[in-house]
């Protein structure tokens, strides 16, 4: 797969898909390493509270991430997925009943990992801390079978260099992919709002040219980069897809 940069996830095709919404560009130019690439005068938190994934049975938020994510493991012959911050798993416990012979590993820390070790009779679960971990305690095969998830994880991370750092080590080691989701600030508030983000969960929110970026410069090639659904109430389509692996390869080719 080489890279694509269409407005909608692969889910999502079709006559019958939202559109996005048309966006303005901003007048600011991207910014650099020290703002992880955010747009110059943008206001990030420096601390946020620890996210507690409790569920909530009205609204299912990223719904397409993780079925794309499947069809990208069927397609490349993988049969372990990777949730990087999995929360309480809920969207992986859906495709663990969907694909009952596949191993699925989820990774995340505190009472988030708990509930997950309490409740889920499926899963390895792994212990992290996303901001601090050097690496994961995984078999090897393990990994060289799998792709991975970090879906909507990303803007909670006060820094997010150790995340990126443990996703591109897993795609070194053999993982065939990654797929990402953040929301995408252009469809949500504007390239150039001032920020913090509404939700006050989130460190920050990034455009997607500016997220882009922040994968470049991480390392990582991007083979897919699109929109896909925030959530399936609205059906609005302003958070970001991307599938991406190692710079300088194919998808698969890790």
């Amino acid at each position: 797969m080489h890279a694509d940069t269409t407005t909608t996830s692969q889910p999502l095709t079709g006559p019958d898909a939202p559109q996005p919404p048309a966006l303005s560009e901003s007048s600011q130019p991207i910014g650099g390493p020290e703002t992880f690439f955010i747009r110059r005068g943008y206001r990030s938190r420096s601390e946020v509270e620890y996210f507690l994934d409790e569920t909530d049975d009205t609204v299912t938020w990223q719904p397409d991430v993780y079925p794309y994510a499947a069809e990208r493991a069927k397609e490349l012959g993988r049969d372990v997925v990777i949730d990087i911050g999995c929360g309480q798993a809920g969207k992986l416990a859906s495709l663990a009943a969907e694909h009952p012979d596949w191993t699925f590993v989820g990774v995340d820390f505190g009472d988030n990992l708990r509930w997950c070790h309490d409740n889920h009779p499926f899963g390895q679960w792994v212990e992290a801390d996303l901001e601090s971990a050097e690496r994961l305690p995984l078999d090897p095969d393990l990994v060289r079978r799998s792709v991975v998830i970090c879906s909507d994880v990303i803007e909670h991370l006060v820094d997010p260099a150790p995340a990126l750092s443990l996703i591109l080590g897993l795609l070194r080691e053999g993982s065939a992919a990654a797929v990402l989701s953040t929301p995408a600030r252009e469809c949500r508030s504007g390239y150039d709002t001032p920020g913090p983000p509404r939700n006050p969960s989130h460190v920050r929110e990034w455009a997607s040219d500016e997220f882009q970026a922040l994968l470049r410069a991480s390392g990582f090639e991007i083979h897919h980069a699109g929109l896909t659904r925030s959530d399936d109430a609205s059906n609005g389509l302003s958070t970001q897809l991307l599938l991406v692996g190692v710079g300088g390869t194919e998808v698969g080719e890790q």
